[in-house]
Order: structure tokens, then sequence, then C-alpha cells
């Protein structure tokens, strides 16, 4: 029973299910070792289209992810910025020949 509370507040802690998280946390989450927390972090980030200039350059950079799941979530969220992440069309368009793009 212990460890099952430890463990739910570690999660806690690594997805941001708690207080709530900054854009500044969220762009930092996106270079965290687990691809769990990135792939949180890269959806958490489409959802705050008011702070593009900050997101979008840490978004096209999340395209070139190790995880595919990272990456397919970094262009999703940076198609629900819309037009304010016109600047990330470059990485968008190197994304377009990923070979794994799930």
């Amino acid at each position: 029973m212990k460890k099952t509370f430890i463990l739910g507040g570690v999660l806690v802690m690594l997805l941001g299910c708690g207080p709530k998280q900054s854009t500044a946390d969220w762009v930092e989450k996106l270079h965290a070792e687990d691809s769990a927390v990135r792939l949180h972090a890269a959806k958490a980030l489409g959802e705050k289209r008011a702070e593009a200039s900050t997101v979008v350059p840490a978004l096209a950079e999340a395209l070139r992810d190790q995880d595919a799941f990272v990456r397919r979530e970094a262009a999703n969220s940076l198609g629900r910025i819309g037009p304010d992440a016109r600047t990330a069309v470059p990485a968008l368009l190197a994304a377009i020949q990923d070979r794994q793009p799930k």
C-alpha cells in the first residue's frame, strides 16, 4: 500500500497533475529522460497558444525527439496552435520524411 502511494506521488510530480505547471516547466519537461513525460509535455504545450513565441520553437525541436509518439504529439500540438506556429513549417516539412511517423 505504501509503495502505491509513493509511486502515485512520483507520477503526479513527473506528469504535472498537481499544481499548475508553467510554460517554462512544460518546455523543460520536453527534455526529460522519460518519454512519457516528454509526451505529456508536448501535449500540454499545444494548449499554450497565447505563448506561441516560446512554445513553437520547443515543439519544433521535439519533432526530432527519439520517440515517435513524442514527435507525433509535437506535430499535433503545432497544429492546435495554428497560424502562430508558421515558424515551425521548415521543421514540419523535415518531419514529413520521418520513417516512423507513429
